[in-house]
């Protein structure tokens, strides 16, 4: 049903916009899970808010006056609800292979860009959160989003994926 209402809010954002004459960004994060013999066990794709502080980032990366890409993806324990204020996860994770993490070799297609990193994990985690940062600390938080946990043991692995959209998809 997610997939579904997120094509359908995509199409609906993507036809206002071109009729508008307005570029803005759609942005979906996709959270997978695995277990050590690489069986997927959970998968969370969601559109989720980008928060003002990333909006302002993203400004100032266009002009120049910023030099920090986002591309640190931190996990986190908490479900609170996203809002534009926010300016970090409520309850970052930095233990058990959950520290944040910078993807190395983001890639961009065209306008759309992808930032991806797989967190190994070490112990007992509940992951209920995930935000993309330019910093490996504190830094500014582009996007946030909460979802029905995601309870990891030693050996799994969770991948977090944002992909942001400039404009609509071509």
């Amino acid at each position: 049903m997610n997939i579904i209402r997120n094509a359908v809010r995509k199409t609906l954002r993507e036809y206002f916009a071109h009729s508008a004459g307005v570029m803005g960004f759609d942005y979906n994060v996709t959270v997978t899970a695995r277990h050590s013999d690489g069986e997927v066990f959970a998968t969370r794709e969601i559109h989720n808010l980008i928060m003002d502080a990333g909006e302002d980032e993203a400004a100032k990366l266009l002009c120049g006056v910023a030099a920090d890409a986002f591309t640190y993806i931190a996990i986190g324990s908490d479900d609170t609800a996203a809002a534009d204020s926010q300016t970090a996860l409520v309850s970052e994770i930095s233990t058990n292979g959950g520290t944040r993490a910078q993807d190395a070799s983001p890639s961009v297609t065209a306008n759309v860009a992808t930032i991806s990193h797989q967190f190994s994990i070490s112990g007992t985690l509940a992951v209920k959160e995930a935000g993309l940062f330019n910093a490996a600390s504190l830094g500014d938080m582009f996007a946030r989003q909460v979802f029905a946990v995601i309870n990891l043991t030693n050996g799994d692995t969770i991948t977090v994926s944002w992909e942001i959209t400039a404009g609509v998809s071509r």
